[in-house]
């Protein structure tokens, strides 16, 4: 009997809202700690679909992130996606 690994098959397939729990819990600490507020334009920025509200955009915007890290360690890539967050929206 074959074993099918369910995460590896949604991530391999995954819709471009998908968010995993490492991005939901990194960002929802960013969104906490940096205050970002509810409503949109905070998309733009991030360069993630205008449609998406801040938050989603927040969210989507670590997920695309971690994608590119693969190895990465929560704590660090928190306070660098922090930095990045800062950085981009002071600009």
């Amino acid at each position: 009997m074959k074993i099918i690994d369910y995460d590896k098959l949604l991530y391999a397939h995954k819709r471009s809202g998908y968010i995993t729990t490492d991005a939901n819990m990194i960002a929802n600490q960013l969104i906490k700690d940096l205050g970002i507020q509810g409503g949109t334009g905070l998309a733009r920025f991030l360069e993630v679909d205008v449609c998406f509200d801040n938050h989603r955009a927040v969210r989507i915007w670590v997920q695309r992130q971690l994608d590119k890290q693969p190895n990465y360690l929560i704590n660090e890539m928190r306070n660098q996606l922090e930095c990045e967050l800062n950085y981009l929206t002071a600009n």
